[in-house]
């Protein structure tokens, strides 16, 4: 019987796979012990190297999604897989140090229900409201690394959100009266990293906080666009007036604070609520051209319905550039989810 499933969820990690494999190898050992590399059909051929190397290693296996993204629904995949006892969730970056999981193993035995590895870090804004949302004093709330039993995961799986902000805060979020032990880790250096910024660790945590509070109703995803909606709603009605002020008819001026809040809200969708399919370079304007087209749509049932309802209401301006802003916003969701970053994209068909 396998005692122990090390589950890695990756994305482009052809530089430090290897590597994670490796160091595990290294401090495991003898142990009956695998590796569950769950991969999202990487460009950069992450995939092959992990089946490559599981040619000689019966205990690695790589699970590539084609389809779908995000860490919290691979770490998902990889435990339901996973033959061992107690699992083990770990970046594939070379952040987490594997010589930490025998210390793991330990406290699980003590008694704990997860034990996660706590990096070295000053107390900010996102940790401070991330406890007193769990009601906790975790020094790493936010850990990427932790081990936990297979079956304690398991039951925990139903209530999980597959694209949740940290599978780790929505583990503890979930099991609040768990026991939780934390051990001291130092963070490595990964190859090609990229910083994360505060911003938005704060952006995703808030979203992911008001879809726990509508009970998993509203989709983190859907949470992100419409609050992004929300603030391009200030580019909309700053366009809107200042046309208006240099006497513009009002169709004229809605219009036109509609396309300009469009590529607003477009630019900022794609840098924080689909970070993962991000869209670069040429496809971005592509994207965006995309975007521009297929929303026309939107465009002229926001303009058409603001136009009825600033007549009908005769002359409330605000309440009917809303009217039309809540068709936009809601037909632009379903095209983007669609179309530019979901599932059916084809900007992923394209670099399959």
């Amino acid at each position: 019987m396998t005692e122990l499933s090390i589950v890695v969820p990756t994305f482009n990690e052809a530089a430090n796979i290897g590597l994670v494999i490796e160091g595990l190898a290294a401090t495991l050992g003898d142990r009956s012990w695998e590796v569950i590399v769950v991969d999202d059909n990487s460009s950069d051929g992450t995939g092959d190297i992990v089946r490559k190397l599981a040619e000689d290693r019966p205990n690695i296996r790589c699970l590539q999604r084609i389809q779908d993204r995000g860490s919290a629904s691979a770490a998902h995949w990889g435990v339901q897989a996973a033959h061992g006892e107690i699992v083990v969730v770990m970046g594939g970056d070379l952040r987490h140090d594997p010589a930490l999981i025998p210390s793991m193993l330990e406290a699980l035995r003590q008694g704990s229900d997860i034990v996660s590895a706590a990096r070295p870090m000053p107390a900010n804004l996102a940790s401070r409201l991330i406890n007193l949302y769990l009601g906790r004093d975790l020094a790493d709330p936010l850990s990427g690394y932790f081990a936990t039993s297979r079956a304690f995961f398991l039951r925990s799986i139903p209530r999980m959100q597959g694209d949740a902000f940290r599978v780790f805060f929505d583990l503890v979020h979930l099991n609040r009266r768990a026991g939780l032990r934390e051990l001291a880790s130092d963070v490595r250096a990964p190859i090609g990293g990229r910083p994360v910024r505060q911003t938005h660790v704060l952006w995703a945590l808030l979203c992911d906080v008001i879809s726990k509070l509508s009970g998993g109703l509203l989709p983190p995803r859907l949470v992100s666009f419409v609050g992004v909606g929300v603030i391009g709603s200030s580019v909309h009605f700053s366009m809107l007036y200042a046309s208006l002020a240099v006497g513009a008819a009002f169709w004229v001026s809605q219009a036109l604070a509609t396309i300009t809040a469009m590529v607003f809200n477009f630019t900022i969708n794609n840098i924080l609520t689909y970070p993962t399919a991000r869209l670069k370079s040429g496809n971005y304007y592509k994207g965006l051209l995309l975007y521009t087209v297929i929303a026309s749509f939107g465009i002229v049932a926001n303009v058409s319905t603001a136009q009825l309802t600033y007549v009908h209401f005769r002359g409330h301006t605000f309440v009917a550039a809303c009217m039309g802003i809540f068709i936009d916003v809601i037909w632009r969701f379903v095209v983007s989810n669609r179309l530019i970053w979901g599932r059916s994209s084809i900007f992923r068909k394209a670099a399959a």
